[in-house]
């Protein structure tokens, strides 16, 4: 057995000095290429023949070895990248879970900073009036102190300032 420059198989058949020269196989051949009737072929033709036709089945069974071989092999390459792709797929709907929790909390707290920011604003607002309140003397300005420091107590209990 001999590689051609195309890569080829040419099978070698030593045969008797006068008979047919050696059968080639050059890959898979057709059943055409073999003679139908073999009563017309003397014993030296079907030989040739036949030779010719074990080579071809022999390199018909490497070429389906071989695509046996490589179809396992890209089936085992796809089921690795399938696991792969899984896994990444796993990794990011995780990743995504963890930004969408950050967000809520972020979200959360941006609400309590505006509350509290709503509530700072309203107790520096009480805190002005009561001041103005304390310069002014009589019975209004306690009645309004009163009123106010019951406002901050509202406040600061959660409630609104009203």
């Amino acid at each position: 057995m001999t590689d051609t420059e195309q890569g080829e198989l040419i099978f070698q058949v030593k045969a008797p000095e006068g008979t047919l020269s050696a059968p080639e196989c050059k890959g898979i051949r057709s059943t055409r290429d073999f003679p139908v009737d073999l009563s017309t072929l003397s014993r030296e033709q079907i030989e040739h023949h036949y030779q010719a036709m074990r080579n071809s089945h022999a390199s018909l069974s490497r070429s389906r070895g071989q695509l046996q071989r490589r179809s396992r092999e890209l089936t085992l390459a796809r089921e690795r990248f399938l696991e792969t792709l899984r896994s990444y797929e796993g990794r990011l709907m995780a990743l995504g879970q963890e930004k969408a929790e950050a967000l809520r909390i972020a979200q959360e707290m941006h609400r309590e900073l505006e509350t509290f920011e709503d509530k700072q604003q309203a107790l520096d607002g009480l805190l002005e009036e009561l001041d103005a309140a304390k310069a002014e003397a009589g019975y209004w300005s306690i009645f309004s102190i009163t009123r106010l420091i019951e406002r901050m107590r509202r406040l600061l209990r959660g409630g609104d300032e009203a």
